[in-house]
C-alpha cells in the first residue's frame, strides 16, 4: 500500500486504521447555541423501546445533554429522561455510540430552572 505523496509503502504494522468520531468539546462548542455545564448525575432513560435504562448525564445544557449509557439509540429517536426538580423531559437523539448519547431537547429548559438545575447539583 502507498502511502500518498510519499512514494514509499505501508507495512501492516504502519497501516492507519480509521474509526468513527463521536464531537468533543472542542469542536461541538461551536456548534452549540449554549453552553454546556460539566455536571454528573444519575437518571433513567426512557423511550418507545426502552424501559428505565441508568445513565450518568456528565454535561449539560438549557438545549441537550451528553449521557454515558448502556442503552443505544438511533438518530432522532426520542427519550424522556427524569431530571432533579424538573421532572420528566423529552429529547431526540442527535448521536449515541461508544457507552454515550447526545441528545436535545424538545423544549429548551428555562434560564431560571437550570440555574436551579445546576445549584441543586453542585
Amino acid at each position: 500500500m502507498k502511502r500518498p505523496g510519499s512514494g514509499g509503502t505501508l507495512t501492516g504494522e504502519q497501516r492507519v486504521r480509521i474509526t468513527p468520531t463521536m464531537p468533543t468539546e472542542a469542536r461541538s462548542q461551536e456548534r452549540r447555541a449554549l453552553p454546556r455545564q460539566s455536571v454528573l448525575f444519575r437518571t433513567v432513560l426512557v423511550g418507545s423501546e426502552i424501559e428505565g435504562e441508568p445513565a450518568e448525564i456528565t454535561n449539560i445544557a438549557r438545549s441537550g445533554f451528553l449521557a454515558r449509557t448502556a442503552v443505544s439509540r438511533e438518530k432522532g429517536s426520542s427519550v424522556q429522561l427524569d431530571m432533579p426538580g424538573l421532572g420528566p423531559i423529552i429529547a431526540t437523539v442527535v448521536w449515541c455510540g461508544n457507552g454515550l448519547l447526545g441528545a436535545h431537547f424538545h423544549k429548551p429548559i428555562a434560564e431560571d430552572a437550570f440555574a436551579d438545575l445546576l445549584h441543586g447539583l453542585s
